[in-house]
């Protein structure tokens, strides 16, 4: 598995997900590392969620804040982490984002009670292939 340590700091990555007829989709997340794998916090109704839950198979890049890549798309395996293992994906985003973090996690709970909101699920991203995510 191609995983390295968040050296550069990255802030953004585009995720590249795919619709059940095949066509990417690409959305910006957060993503911090631990244990050898990415991971990821967002809301359980979110598309992307839908779509990593028909098919595991994803694609990640740094990237800008608006979600241009800036790095080499690399291929992975996504899934829906079970909520008792939550804590993981909370801990390693704020390890790396902080008080960012933790304010978009209570955006998160407010959006809860919104229609399209839902809870908040964990993502586990492990990305294959012999390129690092972070390499420049």
């Amino acid at each position: 598995m191609a995983f390295t340590d968040d050296p550069d700091g990255d802030r953004f990555f585009a995720l590249r997900t795919f619709r059940a007829d095949g066509t990417p989709v690409v959305t910006t997340i957060w993503l911090a590392p631990a244990d050898g794998r990415w991971y990821g916090y967002t809301p359980a109704r979110s598309w992307k969620v839908r779509r990593i839950e028909q098919d595991p198979r994803v694609e990640v890049a740094r990237s800008t804040f608006a979600g241009t890549p800036t790095g080499t798309w690399q291929p992975g395996t996504a899934r829906i982490l079970p909520s008792h293992r939550l804590r993981v994906a909370r801990r390693a985003m704020t390890a790396k984002y902080g008080a960012e973090f933790r304010v978009f996690v209570l955006v998160t709970l407010l959006g809860r009670f919104r229609r399209n909101g839902g809870p908040a699920v964990g993502l586990e991203i492990e990305v294959s292939g012999d390129l690092p995510l972070l390499r420049r």
